[in-house]
């Protein structure tokens, strides 16, 4: 059995992000945050919005193409694009600097066919950010012990720092770098005072993972 070590750092997931991107030519995966598209927007928390506002150029993938339909013809936004973040070869848009996939890979049916597109959109010094749930939330497994789960309708798996880095650098990328975050609310909502008590204990309770990989050029040759 192996142990791994945890990172202990806590990062704000959006700052995070937009510093990552700040002049950069960035990919966005699944950029309409369906369904929760037009509570971001109100809230002025949509990320795809903000990472736009930031980056030197911005091009935003999703896969729901009604969301993406209405995202233009509703709310003027003209850098988003229907696609498959496990066929991003298909774009044909160049490389870019950064490909930021936030709260995604939860959702896909095939996280390794993903990390392998990702490269084909990558430059040589390119890099793939990865937020996610994180499996050990202790917020999350405290409910669990009370018999529910509180969990998005479209997710498909949850991931451990451990078994993320695993799945990177066995599709061919390097750990750049391993983080945790916590959800930030207004309100001293009690979950939430929970998740912030859990992670006075341990980093590694909190709600998310944060993981910044790059393509190992040895793995591209092979």
């Amino acid at each position: 059995m192996a142990h791994f070590r945890l990172p202990q750092s806590i990062v704000h997931r959006e700052e995070f992000l937009l510093s990552l991107c700040r002049g950069k030519r960035v990919l966005h995966l699944g950029c309409t945050d369906t369904p929760f598209t037009d509570e971001s927007i109100a809230a002025e928390r949509w990320l795809h919005a903000k990472l736009s506002g930031v980056a030197g150029e911005c091009v935003g993938v999703d896969i729901d193409a009604n969301a993406i339909r209405r995202l233009r013809d509703q709310y003027g936004v003209c850098n988003i694009v229907h696609g498959d973040a496990e066929n991003l070869e298909a774009l044909d848009r160049g490389l870019f600097d950064v490909v930021v996939a936030g709260e995604l890979i939860e959702h896909l049916g095939n996280p390794a066919r993903f990390l392998a597109s990702a490269r084909t959109v990558l430059r040589p010094d390119g890099l793939v950010a990865i937020t996610t749930t994180n499996a050990f939330c202790f917020r999350r497994m405290l409910r669990v012990s009370f018999g529910s789960e509180s969990v998005h309708p479209d997710h498909c798996c949850y991931f451990s720092h451990s078994t993320l880095r695993r799945l990177v650098v066995s599709c061919g990328y390097s750990c750049v770098e391993q983080h945790n975050y916590r959800i930030l609310h207004k309100r001293p909502l009690l979950p939430y005072i929970i998740e912030f008590l859990a992670m006075k204990v341990n980093a590694n309770l909190g709600e998310g993972i944060v993981l910044l990989c790059k393509a190992d050029p040895i793995a591209a040759k092979d």
